[in-house]
């Protein structure tokens, strides 16, 4: 996911690079008045187009990570829930062989004492 993270950072600073050069560019370059403000406006239309996309791979990015955090969690609660009923099983076997035990040797002691 950190590779994720990296790409769509290096993408929104290449975009911003691009459009600040692009803007500076345009308000040095020798052009009319009406041309430049239609360039800026053009600009201004790709900024935005830009940073509706980075947010839409953005939240595409968080939507993954969150899935993948649930199936770990769904995971950990199930591994979780194995092995309790694995521990109670084996908890009530050794009380049930104590049980037996002690009821094995309750019986000597009175047929001793019969």
């Amino acid at each position: 996911m950190q590779m994720g993270n990296q790409k769509t950072n290096g993408t929104t600073w290449l975009v911003a690079g691009s459009l600040l050069g692009a803007g500076i560019a345009l308000l040095l370059a020798p052009q009319s008045g009406r041309k430049t403000r239609r360039d800026i406006l053009y600009l201004g239309k790709m900024a935005k187009n830009k940073s509706e996309q980075i947010q839409l791979e953005m939240g595409h990015a968080i939507n993954n990570l969150v899935e993948g955090i649930s199936e770990t969690v769904e995971d950990g609660i199930e591994r979780g829930r194995e092995w309790t009923d694995k521990t109670t099983q084996g908890v009530l076997q050794a009380l049930n062989t104590g049980k037996q035990y002690v009821q094995k040797e309750i019986e000597k002691v009175m047929h001793v004492r019969a």
